[in-house]
């Protein structure tokens, strides 16, 4: 009898085993396809990561911008947008989780040494990162309440997203005014002073004479899916597209 119930676990055991490597040679399966299709529709992709959606036979396809795509595991149908699971009483935006996820993580690869950091008035409750521009009426909107937030227990962390991009022309022998003025702000001495000065005056001394990561940032912003400044991303990675008075933020952050 002992026997027996041996025989029957080691069968139990291969059997689970067996299963396990068929679905992950499954699993890999598909994701090849889905490269493979992808890459032939689309050679401009740059897949980062596929995974298959819990419990579902569709697959998540991660892209290098940041933006997301859901494909069939055949590769012969695809979907952009967000998906949704439905609950009894609510719907959860699953993509929108992922991409929180996603931005959470790369902002965190941000050294803090490369910020413009307004840092919270006693015990911080909450930081902020905002992606700012000089020249953005509502950017400067944000910034005069940047004191306000910090008597507020939150850190304001400042990157840089010049709106007009790096270069006037396309020989890239001139960096826009928006560039120069934003880069000015992150050679400077005093970086805070910097700032403030040029957000109320619209005017900063031109000083390109160091290597601020303001092309990094840029970048970063982008493959976030910042559109628009400010662009303000909580500390989970949810991202508010535009300004929003120190009252209703600190009310989004639970304080």
């Amino acid at each position: 009898m002992t026997s027996l119930k041996v025989c029957l676990a080691l069968a139990a055991t291969l059997i689970s085993f067996s299963s396990v490597s068929a679905n992950a040679a499954e699993k890999t399966s598909a994701e090849k396809t889905i490269t493979d299709a992808l890459r032939a529709s689309r050679p401009d992709f740059a897949i980062t990561d596929i995974s298959q959606v819990k419990g579902q036979a569709l697959y998540e396809v991660t892209l290098a911008s940041g933006d997301i795509l859901y494909a069939t595991a055949d590769g012969q149908y695809f979907v952009y947008g967000s998906l949704f699971q439905v609950a009894p009483g609510k719907l959860t935006n699953v993509t929108a989780q992922k991409q929180d996820v996603q931005r959470a993580a790369l902002i965190g690869k941000v050294a803090e040494k490369d910020m413009i950091i307004f840092k919270a008035k006693g015990k911080e409750k909450a930081q902020i990162n905002v992606f700012t521009d000089i020249d953005c009426g509502y950017c400067r909107k944000l910034h005069q309440e940047v004191p306000k937030l910090n008597e507020m227990g939150i850190t304001v962390r400042y990157m840089a997203y010049p709106r007009a991009g790096v270069w006037q022309d396309q020989a890239r022998t001139q960096y826009t005014g928006s560039f120069k003025k934003i880069k000015s702000v992150w050679c400077a001495k005093d970086r805070k002073e910097a700032l403030t000065k040029a957000k109320s005056t619209g005017f900063i001394a031109e000083n390109l004479k160091c290597d601020a990561p303001i092309e990094a940032q840029l970048e970063l912003g982008e493959q976030i899916g910042v559109k628009g400044t400010p662009a303000i991303v909580l500390s989970n990675g949810e991202m508010i597209g535009g300004y929003l008075p120190a009252d209703q933020l600190a009310q989004r952050l639970g304080l």
